[in-house]
């Protein structure tokens, strides 16, 4: 298995790194058991990765050929999130700055991850779901639409904010880029719904 990152990963968790230690190390422990939980989940079903990308709009991990079955692609999907979450459990009764800062985080991580957005776990765990159900091309331009529904959802909310309060312009630049990525890489794509 290789590991790559890409440049806006690598700008990302430098922009991080310069923001303070303690953000770094909490950010970068709950990642690194979020991407963990994925691999031991496809491991433990005899999915054969082939690489883990890191990039500024999360990780993504590609297989050796196709998943096995639906079932295997939507637990290996469900085990990031659910190392995050339980991660989350674990130290909100802990006292501490690093601790709340590293649950927050992880909840985060999870819940963010979560969205049915196409690439994200929830998008996956969407598909992994419908596929079976009603067919590929049918869960395709469910998870088209629901990826676009969702993004539009948060860029407004992003912009209601930063126009509000003056903050989340984190927000509304990740939303932004994750709508243009999709919506370019979907232009080739809608072709073939």
């Amino acid at each position: 298995m290789q590991i790559r990152m890409t440049p806006g990963a690598v700008v990302f968790f430098f922009a991080l790194a310069i923001t303070g230690a303690s953000s770094f190390l909490s950010t970068a422990l709950c990642v690194a058991l979020h991407e963990c939980a994925h691999l031991a989940a496809a491991k433990a079903l005899h999915v054969r990765i082939r690489t883990l990308e890191l990039d500024i709009g999360g990780a993504q991990i590609k297989t050796v050929g196709l998943f096995p079955s639906y079932k295997s692609e939507w637990l290996v999907a469900a085990a990031g999130p659910a190392a995050s979450l339980l991660l989350a459990l674990v130290l909100a009764p802990v006292c501490g700055a690093f601790a709340k800062s590293t649950m927050q985080t992880s909840l985060s991580l999870a819940l963010f991850n979560l969205l049915p957005i196409e690439g994200f776990d929830g998008g996956r765990m969407l598909f992994a779901t419908g596929a079976p159900l009603l067919g590929e091309t049918a869960a395709t331009r469910i998870l088209y639409v629901t990826t676009y529904l969702v993004l539009l959802f948060l860029f407004s909310v992003a912009a209601c904010l930063l126009l509000r309060y003056g903050r989340n312009a984190a927000l509304i630049a990740l939303s932004a880029s994750l709508f243009t990525k999709l919506f370019l890489l979907g232009q080739a794509d809608a072709k073939h719904l």
